[in-house]
Parts: C-alpha cells; sequence; structure tokens
C-alpha cells in the first residue's frame, strides 16, 4: 500500500494503479474495490431514479398550479410546504416513516433490498418507504423552483396577450407557461441528481439498502481506506457526468441557449 513513502508517493501510486483499472482490495474483507462497488451500485441507482421520476411530474404539477393561482391561501400553504419539505432531515422523516408503517400498520418492510429482477413486487415494497423520503426533500426543491419560475412566466406580455386573444386556460397554463417555466429545471434535476447519489448516505444506512452510500459509510467507520477512496471516486465521477448531460440535455431542447 506504500504506506512507509510520503502521502505524495501513495498517492501517486494509488492513481497510476487507477489509471490500470486497480482500485485495491478492502483490507477489511480482503475483496476488490470493484467487486464491492459494483455490487452496492444497483440499489443507489434504483433509489435515485425512482425518486426523480415521483418528484419531477408531482412538483411540475403542484408548482404550476401555485403560481397561477399566485395570491391564494393554497398558494401560501405550498409555499410554506416546499419550505418544510427542504427542512425536515431525512434521518428523522425515515424513521417516522418506519414506526408509521412498518411498525404500526405492519404495510410495508422496515429495511431491505431485493432486485427487481428477482421480484419486482417485493423490490418495490422495500423501496416504497425510502423513496418517499428522500421525495419529500427533491420534491421540495423542484416545486419552489418551477413555482418560480412558473410565476415569472404568468407575468409575461405574451401570456396576458395570450389571454386577451381569449386563448382556453388549458392552453396557457400547458402549452405556454409549462414548457417555458419547466425547461431551466432540466439543470436543477440533473444537479439534484448527482448530489443525492452522495446525499443517500442516511437514508440507505436507515433502511439498510446495501447501496453505494451505506458502503461508503461502513468505509468510514471502518477505516476501509481504499473502499473510501474508490467510492468517493465513482461518486465523484457520477456528479460530473450528471451534470455534463442534463447541461447538454438543456441546450437541445432550448435552441436558445446555443444561440
Amino acid at each position: 500500500m506504500g504506506l512507509d513513502r510520503s502521502w505524495f508517493e501513495q498517492y501517486g501510486i494509488w492513481i497510476s494503479n487507477v489509471i490500470r483499472g486497480d482500485f485495491g482490495e478492502s483490507s477489511r474483507s480482503g475483496v476488490s474495490v470493484v467487486e464491492l462497488v459494483v455490487g452496492a451500485l444497483p440499489s443507489t441507482l434504483w433509489l435515485i431514479l425512482l425518486t426523480v421520476l415521483v418528484s419531477v411530474p408531482l412538483s411540475i404539477l403542484i408548482g404550476m398550479w401555485a403560481a397561477y393561482r399566485e395570491g391564494s391561501w393554497l398558494a401560501n400553504v405550498v409555499r410554506g410546504g416546499t419550505t418544510v419539505a427542504i427542512a425536515v432531515p431525512a434521518v428523522w422523516l425515515g424513521l417516522i416513516l418506519i414506526i408509521v408503517f412498518s411498525v404500526m400498520l405492519g404495510w410495508l418492510p422496515s429495511g431491505g433490498y431485493v432486485s427487481p429482477l428477482v421480484d419486482p413486487v417485493r423490490f418495490l415494497r422495500y423501496m416504497a418507504l425510502p423513496i418517499v423520503t428522500l421525495s419529500v426533500f427533491l420534491t421540495g426543491i423542484l416545486t419552489r423552483f418551477v413555482y418560480t419560475e412558473a410565476s415569472d412566466v404568468f407575468r409575461q406580455d405574451y401570456m396576458r396577450t395570450a389571454l386577451a386573444m381569449g386563448i382556453s386556460t388549458r392552453r396557457r397554463v400547458f402549452a405556454y407557461a409549462t414548457r417555458n417555466a419547466v425547461l431551466p429545471m432540466i439543470t436543477v434535476v440533473g444537479v439534484q441528481a448527482g448530489a443525492m447519489i452522495g446525499g443517500a448516505v442516511l437514508v440507505e444506512a436507515v433502511f439498510g439498502l446495501g447501496g453505494l452510500g451505506q458502503l461508503l459509510l461502513s468505509s468510514v467507520l471502518n477505516r476501509d481506506y481504499l473502499v473510501v477512496q474508490g467510492a468517493v471516486l465513482l461518486t465523484t465521477t457520477f456528479v460530473l457526468l450528471i451534470g455534463y448531460v442534463a447541461d447538454i440535455l438543456y441546450r437541445l431542447v432550448d435552441p436558445r441557449i446555443g444561440r
């Protein structure tokens, strides 16, 4: 491991090994770091993907509706609700969901993971509570963003012109306002999805998903440095990659950015 050398040399050895695809072995289990990371990755990716699929449509619906009814007490409730959703600690919310839906009601399992290729129904049952836990935070952020963008769109001259021309409310809201308000959301979703790869650590630990976040946390506690380095490198790569793809997608769907 080069522990008898300076940390400059140790880092150089590690980088040269990584370039060759050798991330080393776990000092605790002796298993290859690549094998550990690949085994932990699917549950994390499924958690993030399903959280995004739940949060994005919900955020668009709530944010657009609140912006259209701006000034009403219901719109104020939505604004206050997003603040609460962003502020609620994920660990606390996860424990509350376990107490209510697993312990008291017995509807859903409190932890564990089953691959969707093995049993899709059990997979959804195990993932339901973790998805809800992460979706509350992500929905709060995205709803506030959509609300702010949509409120600005509704004040634009072309929206007043559309109203004066007698265009139906449905067409004005969904054909004009939603498209222009939601486009900038692509970048925000990309940034948040990338951040959730590292932010899901505590959620995975609470529900025992055995994902990348839980692997990273256990490796830190066990001082399994090579696993920590490999997991952090992979997490960083995913964050950068998702953000880059989101920027490209935004330029593709909105040609004005390219110009």
